[in-house]
């Protein structure tokens, strides 16, 4: 099963894959992950010692528990676990807790069982749009699925080092500074990577505004409505419209982001 190359050292990505089960592409997703970071050979060849494939089945053990690829990496390397280390392992949980079969669930979201079921178990990384379609299908919020649980008393004045954050998107992060239970107002800090974006689009009940702070967004309404915010702007619409949106700048964007009802 092993197989050694030709001086007798380390293992090629092939026999990596078969040792652990899985296919090549997905030990090369691992690397793009920041996961591994294995050697290459004069001819640009991955090579691995001994100690990258112990480091591989515990990604893969860790993988099946439902954590993400950045709280892996935290973990192998024996750094503080981000927030958001089970997301797919708390998505998971609301859905078997409301009786949900993963192929019920998919449909209402949108998606492939086979690709909820990756999320689940950590193995994609979710888009914003994904998540929140994921979320409505649940009947609840991001918030069940990122951070702490909410206090039950009101919290009415939320100070910076109190907001909570909502890691785990591509490219995207959320600040949430209401904390109030039961409030029918929403309000956060979306920060946008250049590149970054919903993923795709999606449709709600309510009303939003998106308010820039720095940087542009570029939104598309029904896919007939663009606009191209810049610093300063604010855009209103209907929530019942689908509706996506990126970042094309070059730097990263900031964005005072409304909605009502609460649907992060």
């Amino acid at each position: 099963m092993q197989r050694r190359d030709a001086n007798g050292a380390r293992l090629r990505i092939g026999d990596v894959a078969r040792s652990l089960g899985v296919s090549p592409s997905t030990v090369r997703s691992w690397e793009r992950k920041g996961l591994i970071q294995p050697q290459r050979d004069s001819g640009k060849h991955r090579r691995y010692q001994p100690e990258d494939l112990a480091r591989l089945r515990d990604v893969r053990a860790l993988l099946s528990r439902g954590y993400a690829p950045p709280a892996l990496r935290s973990m192998l390397d024996g750094e503080e676990v981000p927030e958001d280390a089970l997301v797919g392992a708390r998505l998971r949980q609301a859905r078997t807790k409301r009786g949900l079969s993963i192929r019920r669930a998919a449909g209402s979201a949108g998606v492939s069982p086979s690709y909820l079921s990756l999320v689940e178990r950590g193995l994609a990384d979710p888009s914003v749009s994904l998540l929140q379609r994921v979320a409505s299908a649940y009947g609840g919020t991001l918030l069940e699925f990122f951070g702490s649980a909410l206090r039950a008393d009101p919290v009415k004045l939320v100070r910076a080092s109190q907001r909570r954050k909502l890691h785990g998107f591509d490219r995207v992060e959320m600040e949430h500074l209401v904390q109030f239970p039961n409030a029918v107002l929403e309000i956060d800090i979306f920060t946008v990577a250049p590149g970054g974006g919903s993923g795709g689009d999606y449709a709600h009940e309510g009303e939003e505004a998106i308010f820039v702070l720095d940087g542009e967004l570029n939104v598309w309404l029904d896919d007939t409505e663009h606009f191209h915010a810049v610093e300063g702007d604010t855009l209103y619409f209907k929530s019942t419209q689908r509706h996506r949106w990126s970042n094309p700048g070059s730097v990263p964007s900031r964005l005072l982001w409304v909605n009502t009802p609460p649907t992060f």
